[in-house]
């Protein structure tokens, strides 16, 4: 189980859980559309920590948004502690 730290709040992920289903669960409200990787409504900003990334549009997060540490949470699972930053 990891610590993840997003809006001022600390969220328990466990490893078999995405961010977005974990905050979901524990009723932390984060952005989402679809939840399954295809609008990039969930889309956040890594600032620190390792996470797996699974399958997503390139059109909800291309490559170059990867590169510059942005993440779906619908589709990331913390492989470390985390800090995340929401879309502005």
């Amino acid at each position: 189980m990891y610590q993840v730290k997003i809006k001022n709040q600390l969220l328990e992920v466990k490893d078999d859980m995405s961010i977005l289903q974990s905050a979901r669960k524990k009723l932390v409200k984060l952005p989402y559309g679809c939840a399954n990787g295809g609008c990039g409504m969930c889309k956040v900003k890594v600032v620190r920590g390792e996470y797996e990334l699974k399958k997503c549009s390139k059109g909800a997060l291309n490559d170059v948004e990867r590169e510059k540490g942005y993440i779906l949470s619908c589709k990331a699972f913390p492989r470390s502690d985390m800090e995340l930053q929401l879309m502005e």
